[in-house]
């Protein structure tokens, strides 16, 4: 149920990035919104749970960017097991915890899809906004990415109570 759960916000976060955010010029240079999904789950929730997720969003994100196959679902288990592992280490429940995690997912995203395309295609030039590009998706994943994990945490805590009403019975 938990699954289902998170791939139905998926669903809806990738329709709301890809078209109405294009729409609004203040957010013309969003971030991937997965990311902080995919750190949620690393975080928060059992790898049975986070696993098929994080292989769910790589296959659609493959799917819809008309890039190579299997480039996300690279990019999203790779920060998945870096996230993971980092919460064996840390108190991952801060808020600034939240906010550095949710900025190097994007980080990290941006250099391997500009290390990707170095590699492809060398003799190709980076676009001259791309810095523009990064700063911007960096601040706002620094901005929005800490409330976006509070709003999943409160969906998640409704969802588990729900769950727990319907099936005590049982």
């Amino acid at each position: 149920m938990t699954v289902l759960f998170y791939i139905l916000t998926s669903l809806c976060l990738v329709i709301i990035k890809t078209t109405l955010i294009p729409q609004l010029p203040m957010f013309e240079k969003f971030y991937d919104l997965l990311i902080p999904i995919i750190i949620y789950l690393s975080f928060f929730r059992r790898k049975r749970e986070g696993i098929p997720v994080v292989l769910f969003l790589g296959f659609m994100m493959d799917s819809l960017c008309g890039g190579p196959m299997g480039l996300y679902i690279l990019i999203y288990a790779w920060l998945y097991i870096g996230m993971h592992a980092v919460s064996q280490f840390l108190h991952t429940g801060s808020v600034v915890m939240l906010t550095v995690a949710v900025a190097f997912g994007v980080v990290f995203e941006i250099s391997i899809l500009l290390g990707y395309m170095a590699f492809i295609a060398p003799r190709a030039s980076i676009p001259v906004d791309a810095g523009k590009t990064i700063l911007l998706q960096i601040m706002w994943a620094l901005i929005t990415g800490p409330f976006i994990l509070i709003i999943i945490a409160w969906a998640q805590k409704h969802l588990d109570s729900w769950r727990t009403r319907i099936f005590a019975d049982l």
